[in-house]
């Protein structure tokens, strides 16, 4: 039986709706204050009426129940799955203002990008656009990256109820046992590692003849792109004008602390390498981008694009790393992609993204930690069928300890990987029915729907407005990894349709029709 929405689930979801819109309203100071500091009144005006009307509309959904009441499960998966969506549209206020954008739907598209750490983009003139814009699209990828729910979490928001919202963001691992204080590391450890990056970064750019200020909003921005596997740029050709090699390898270090999971993190930081070195989405993640790495250059060396063996490995590196972190950043052009390479080398990018990094990460896709335990189900499979039946066989893997295998474990992996696969297929076949080659198609299909943000070209400005929604569509299922959201559409379609009466039973004991 679905689970169905009444009058006051309604009420209680809308009150808590309305928090986090306020939340958004809130964080809004942060591209005003940049506006103000380089005088563009214009962009301001853009960004104090993005406030009012964030905060008003947030304060009108929560009069809708005055006194809270505790978040039910299914609470808690309408507000994980609705913020997403009304979080980028309210984002979206500001940026479509700023004249950077052909319409209000581009203007969402970019919201979704940006929240759901995807990195691809709409937005018209990206060099040219004022400094404000830039750090709120970089500001929603770092709100984005680590969370919704875990930013309002850390910040003393859902103190009480905060345990089924956090598991209802696709996160499953609690670092310490309370959850707010575990929102909290994710956070305190996320901004160290920002402002660590951008002091790093501030020093190279500066070094190559960036203007102080200047480089310090670029390191930051490449920083939050990089960290929080986003891939946003503060210019139209990601990281390329800067032709700096220490910037790309700084880019890759955060790439791949980004990509790994905030629990194993955790271990890291108490000092339990051990934990880290056995762990299977670390050894996972490692062997696959190891393997990605020697098979795409080999690609690469196979065409005659990339004759210089130092460029072959550095852009070859670089680019299947930011692939497999589903970050996004390019050294290489997409013209450059998408002509020069080999369909098998745009291949290897395309399954690259599919797979992703490791679970509670900031990187999208079907997750390291799936990927390890589909191969060790596979495995324990093979052995049994060459043990007699009476054996017990069982296998065991290590992830913040030691879990035995179950087979609950191993369908629940199975079942994400399963819709994950649909999903590339689905944005595949309408991207071919638009007219687009196959293996452009499924690219940019992959990329939505693992937010990675690599692009093929077919995301640009005047692509067909249903192929603009069915990547909107990806990049949410995707982000919130498929679950949370059909469970919030099964519940709705439920709730709307009409409950069946109860069977009445005659005096006889028998049932009357």
């Amino acid at each position: 039986m679905w689970l169905r929405f009444n009058r006051n689930d309604v009420q209680i979801v809308a009150h808590y709706l309305g928090i986090l819109s306020m939340t958004f309203g809130v964080v809004m100071a942060v591209p005003l204050v940049v506006s103000i500091v380089y005088g563009e009144w214009a962009i301001a005006s853009h960004y104090l009426f993005g406030m009012g009307v964030t905060l008003f509309l947030g304060a009108l959904l929560r009069l809708a129940k005055i006194e809270p009441q505790r978040i039910e499960r299914k609470h808690a998966i309408a507000i994980t799955g609705m913020i997403w969506m009304v979080g980028a549209a309210l984002a979206a206020v500001p940026l479509y203002f700023s004249g950077h954008y052909v319409s209000f739907l581009d203007a969402i598209f970019e919201g979704v990008s940006g929240l759901t750490a995807t990195g691809l983009s709409l937005a018209q003139d990206v060099d040219h656009m004022s400094m404000a814009d830039n750090m709120w699209r970089f500001t929603m990828q770092f709100v984005g990256g680590q969370g919704v729910v875990v930013v309002a979490l850390s910040l003393g928001i859902f103190s009480r109820t905060g345990s089924a919202l956090y598991t209802s963001e696709a996160r499953e691992d609690a670092i310490v046992p309370n959850v707010k204080k575990t929102a909290q590391f994710i956070l305190q450890f996320s901004l160290a590692a920002v402002a660590i990056g951008t002091l790093v970064a501030s020093v190279i750019l500066i070094l190559i003849g960036m203007e102080p200020l200047r480089g310090f909003f670029h390191a930051l921005w490449i920083t939050i792109g990089a960290y929080d596997t986003g891939g946003f740029a503060p210019g139209s050709l990601s990281l390329i004008p800067y032709h700096s090699w220490p910037l790309e390898v700084l880019a890759m270090v955060f790439m791949m602390l980004g990509a790994l999971s905030f629990a194993v993190v955790a271990q890291v930081h108490k000092g339990n390498w051990r934990e880290f070195l056995r762990d299977i989405e670390v050894r996972t993640l490692a062997l696959w981008t190891v393997g990605m790495v020697v098979v795409f250059v080999a690609a690469l060396a196979a065409g005659d694009f990339l004759t210089n063996d130092t460029g072959l490995l550095r852009r070859g590196i670089f680019t299947i790393i930011s692939a497999t972190t589903n970050t996004g950043f390019q050294i290489l052009t997409t013209n450059q992609m998408t002509m020069l390479l080999s369909s098998g080398a745009v291949l290897l990018l395309g399954v690259s993204m599919a797979i992703g990094g490791s679970s509670a990460s900031t990187a999208g896709g079907i997750k390291a930690m799936r990927i390890g335990l589909i191969l060790k189900g596979i495995g324990l499979y093979i052995r049994k069928i060459m043990q007699p039946r009476s054996a017990q066989i069982a296998t065991s893997y290590n992830h913040v300890g030691k879990h035995q295998l179950t087979a609950e474990l191993l369908s629940a992996a199975l079942i994400i990987a399963a819709l994950y696969v649909m999903s590339y297929v689905v944005g595949t076949l309408v991207g071919i029915a638009y007219g687009y080659e196959a293996v452009h198609a499924a690219f940019e299909s992959i990329s939505a729907a693992s937010n990675a943000g690599l692009s093929s070209g077919i995301v640009e400005v005047g692509m067909p407005v249903p192929l603009k929604i069915i990547y909107i569509l990806q990049m949410w299922l995707g982000r919130l990894e498929f679950i949370t959201l059909l469970a919030l559409f099964a519940s709705l379609f439920a709730s709307l349709l009409p409950r069946r009466k109860p069977k009445k039973e005659s005096a006889s004991g028998g049932v009357l029709r």
